[in-house]
């Protein structure tokens, strides 16, 4: 299984958009946990976050690292979308 890990700075948008491409493989039982890693934001990130059942820290991916519980790490960007049939070729 996987824990995605997603760090970011102010782009709650972007976050959300990246959040709504990954609820097939928690559906699929692909995704174990998203740990949203926020370097400073100052707008609604943490909401969003919250919003979303993510793990939230502040600090970098470094941090995220250690609260991960899966097998297998995949890092995104905020406003990363992954691409139809992902979870297939996981």
């Amino acid at each position: 299984m996987l824990s995605v890990l997603i760090e970011t700075l102010n782009d709650e948008e972007g976050l959300a958009r990246t959040l709504a491409s990954l609820i097939g493989g928690a559906v699929e039982g692909v995704v174990r946990d998203v740990v949203v890693c926020d370097t400073g934001s100052t707008d609604q990130t943490h909401r969003v976050a919250d919003h979303a059942g993510c793990h939230y820290v502040t600090g970098g991916i470094s941090v995220g690292i250690r609260q991960a519980k899966g097998d297998w790490l995949l890092l995104l960007e905020p406003g990363a979308r992954l691409s139809d049939g992902w979870i297939d070729e996981v």
